[in-house]
């Protein structure tokens, strides 16, 4: 699926501050629908605080957030996640004792209907909730290709799988909008290979735009369809891939030397 022109996440004129330091400056960025839109910059950029500020981790001091065209910049994180803003951390978030499958089906619990009266007894209603859930899970893992792991313990996991079942479990939000942290850190580049597929998979099968930071150039080139490159706080170059990585700024803040000589060439 092709990137709409549509924003359907959008930060404008961000400025967000940790006593003295100003961690954005008048930062903005539109987020399309139908995209993979990747955040990159040097360490302390302020990419990590952009990413909470749109998750609704942090809470920006000037300027605003807009879902769907809609304020939501004084929203707390389960209320963005209702919304469909799903988010994965740069560390594993899952529980390690618990099987692959009952990490996924945790993430439904935001879209769950009905009290404890009608979980303990069983009603009707919550028995068809819970195998329409078993459903979607069990499509999930499918999807991510970890049928043959979904009942080992998490913890028995390698980290690439281990990461595949976060991913699985922020997909069973049903999101509209997938927000990354450093997907791929950690990882071995045959994970790297699997992961960025399942990115564009998200984006191009269920039209889930994603919006992730990531310092593997390689696979920012390969996946993203438009890059924001940040600087100090402040965005320096935001365009295609192709653009960014012939701005002069971008090559002496953060490609270096090397990238500007393989352009030349």
């Amino acid at each position: 699926m092709a990137a709409t022109g549509k924003p359907i996440l959008e930060a404008r004129a961000l400025g967000l501050k940790f006593g003295a330091v100003e961690a954005l400056k008048d930062v903005s960025v539109r987020v399309e629908a139908g995209s993979v839109h990747a955040l990159i910059g040097p360490n302390g950029a302020g990419k990590s605080s952009l990413l909470n500020c749109l998750s609704g981790f942090y809470h920006p001091w000037t300027g605003a957030v807009l879902f769907e065209g809609r304020d939501i910049s004084a929203t707390q994180p389960p209320e963005r996640a209702r919304l469909g803003i799903g988010r994965t951390f740069q560390g594993i978030q899952t529980y390690p004792s618990m099987t692959a499958r009952e990490n996924i089906l945790s993430g439904f619990h935001i879209r769950m209907r009905g009290g404890v009266f009608a979980g303990l007894f069983r009603t009707p209603a919550s028995v068809r909730q819970e195998e329409e859930m078993t459903a979607r899970a069990e499509a999930i893992i499918d999807f991510l290709e970890l049928e043959q792991d979904r009942h080992r313990v998490v913890g028995d996991m390698s980290y690439g799988l281990r990461k595949r079942v976060d991913l699985g479990r922020a997909l069973a939000l049903d999101p509209k909008v997938l927000v990354m942290d450093e997907p791929m850190a950690g990882m071995s580049p045959e994970e790297k290979g699997d992961l960025a597929r399942f990115i564009l998979d998200i984006r191009d099968h269920f039209g889930i735009p994603v919006v992730l930071v990531e310092h593997d150039m390689d696979v920012v080139m390969d996946i993203s369809d438009r890059v924001t490159v940040l600087e100090f706080g402040h965005v320096i170059a935001d365009g295609s891939p192709a653009e960014v990585t012939r701005d002069p700024r971008v090559i002496a803040a953060y490609l270096g030397g090397d990238a500007a000589t393989e352009d030349a060439a």
